[in-house]
């Protein structure tokens, strides 16, 4: 499902995932998946599906990992990352092709022609915007997961007007799997951004603009164990993680996972053993070196790939997913929230709200169900 949401500064709210027909991912070539774009005009409250990227007819293609962000000019762009099967003979068997929204206030608005941007998986984090509107995308070459010795995450790094300024790499770390990095920029101008690593979240660091890179190893803080984050500074100069609050421990070669509660003492996931549950927004006021402010958003079934917009007013909305193979999950979830919900630890702003439904097949008779061949 993998969803990624976006706000127009006139308050409409965009959001894509990836669905299927036949319920099943068929990586690495997504065969017979789409991309869903969905809209609200009430704040996240109902919403519509409106447009789907399906590249089925040009040569049984799939879509997946789509995306929504704004640019530097404030125009919501989506990225769909197109798959073909080539049989090996094509570096562009995955592409990602962006299209520029031309009225995102109408919800059947049109869209310029797709522009192709590459063929790395450019769909998955949001670019990093520069003051001078440069943006730095993420990368990450997805068929070297798992292969030892290859250089695969990188940047590239685009002008105003989209042209590449360079790209960079991170040495070769073969403890990473889907990286996944979202870098933030200091105070001191520097870069830094978590990456998704075996054992939880590594960091790594640039003070070059992000030309080249220091790895850090494990961030000494547990999170999101080989799953997704989020990184963003929030006009407050605070950073914003989003990710789930779960640690993993080893006991007789197997692995526990578990949590902290509020009085410090370690509680074993008993529900659903897996370390994608307990979606959490963190709050750190010292440029990421510690989160010392956290709030559970969700903690009801398989909960990943957060994703965040930030509103004019001061409003936070983060979507995730739900058990995308799970018979009775396959939905995505909205919550809205402010800094200070999660100073408190608990919804204090009267307009805050968790874990509205943005998509539920289930509800129409769809998503996985029982008898269903993957």
């Amino acid at each position: 499902m993998r969803c990624s949401i976006q706000q127009w500064a006139g308050g409409r709210l965009w959001a894509t995932w990836f669905g299927s027909n036949i319920q099943a991912e068929r990586a690495p070539y997504h065969k017979d998946l789409f991309s869903v774009i969905s809209t609200s005009a009430d704040g996240g409250k109902t919403w519509k599906e409106v447009f789907v990227f399906d590249p089925s007819e040009l040569l049984g293609g799939g879509a997946s990992d789509p995306m929504l962000w704004k640019d530097p000019q404030g125009n919501i762009r989506f990225i769909g990352l197109r798959n073909i099967d080539f049989k090996g003979q094509d570096e562009f068997a995955s592409s990602a092709w962006e299209f520029t929204m031309l009225d995102p206030e109408n919800e059947h608005t049109e869209w310029t022609e797709p522009r192709l941007i590459g063929n790395k998986n450019l769909s998955v984090m949001k670019p990093l915007i520069f003051s001078d509107g440069t943006i730095m995308r993420s990368m990450d070459d997805f068929k070297f997961v798992g292969v030892p010795d290859k250089v695969r995450i990188r940047f590239l790094k685009e002008d105003v007007n989209g042209k590449p300024i360079f790209v960079s790499e991170f040495p070769v770390d073969n403890d990473a799997v889907f990286a996944e990095q979202m870098p933030i920029i200091r105070k001191d101008g520097s870069l830094f951004t978590f990456y998704r690593a075996k054992a939880g979240q590594k960091f790594a660091e640039s003070f070059d603009g992000g030309k080249t890179w220091n790895l850090g190893g494990y961030y000494p803080m547990q999170f999101s164990i080989n799953t997704k984050c989020i990184l963003i500074t929030l006009p407050s100069g605070k950073v914003l993680l989003v990710a789930n609050d779960v640690q993993m421990k080893r006991e007789n070669d197997k692995k526990i996972y578990y949590y902290t509660d509020e009085n410090g003492k370690e509680r074993e996931l008993e529900k659903h053993k897996t370390p994608r549950t307990r979606m959490t927004a963190y709050l750190s006021d010292d440029d990421g070196k510690t989160f010392t402010h956290k709030m559970l958003l969700c903690d009801e079934g398989q909960i990943s790939y957060p994703s965040a917009t930030l509103s004019s007013d001061g409003s936070i909305y983060i979507v995730y997913d739900q058990g995308r193979d799970v018979i009775g999950q396959h939905t995505i979830f909205l919550s809205k929230i402010t800094e200070e919900d999660i100073l408190a630890g608990k919804l204090v702003n009267g307009e805050s709200f968790l874990n509205n439904i943005v998509s539920r097949p289930s509800d129409h008779g769809g998503g996985r169900r029982a008898g269903d061949k993957l």
